[in-house]
């Protein structure tokens, strides 16, 4: 199953974000997404998901056009903010989005003790992971993760490249972060926003080219 994002034009007044936004993503594949801050990722990913208005914004499913009230059914999509709030137990989260808890708490034990507590009790860190897991997990045929790793404690970010890595064989799965080097480690083929436009990657040399890395 292929997932094609296109002609992404994004505009807020006088300023042009992205004229030319592109990207893909398959089944079994994960695929990364590069870029400055101010590049444009979010706005991508907002754009495609409706909740920015936008110019115009192409969404394909192997070649099909997707209707906007549909495409939250087909693709599930981590906000870089909050998605859960913070008055809402572990527990009622995780019967809401349908996904097992005591399976995440196997992988993550020190939530055995966080089934009752609410979002706010947790830490920054812990509730992102929360929110990962329950994404990553829900039933769709592609996900979004707009910075995944941000938060994410140092001892949780093998475990989550290899849950991600786990998903792909079910879903294609779209990855955007400020941590080249966890992405890289997930990423079957990666994607490049620069100067309002979308490119594939196909080596390092390219990324110095568009700007997002510094020669070494």
């Amino acid at each position: 199953m292929k997932l094609v994002v296109d002609s992404v034009v994004v505009r807020f007044g006088e300023k042009t974000v992205l004229s030319g936004g592109y990207i893909t993503s398959q089944t079994g594949m994960v695929t990364g997404l590069l870029g400055r801050n101010g590049a444009g990722k979010s706005c991508m990913f907002r754009a495609l998901m409706g909740g920015l208005k936008v110019e115009y914004v192409v969404v394909n499913i192997d070649g099909e056009p997707i209707k906007l009230n549909r495409i939250g059914q087909r693709i599930k999509y981590l906000p870089q903010d909050k998605m859960i709030p913070g008055f809402m137990t572990l527990k009622r989260a995780f019967e809401l989005y349908r996904v097992d808890y005591w399976s995440f708490a196997l992988q993550f034990p020190k939530y055995t003790r966080y089934y009752h507590s609410q979002l706010w009790e947790l830490s920054g860190g812990e509730a992102r992971l929360v929110e990962l897991y329950l994404v990553l997990m829900m039933e769709g045929d592609f996900c979004i993760l707009d910075e995944p790793f941000s938060q994410i404690d140092p001892v949780h970010i093998e475990a989550v490249q290899r849950l991600i890595r786990e998903k792909r064989r079910e879903k294609g799965i779209i990855v955007t972060d400020h941590n080249y080097e966890a992405i890289s480690k997930v990423a079957d083929n990666l994607f490049v926003i620069a100067d309002g436009y979308t490119a594939p990657v196909e080596c390092r040399d390219d990324l110095v080219r568009y700007g997002y890395l510094h020669p070494e």
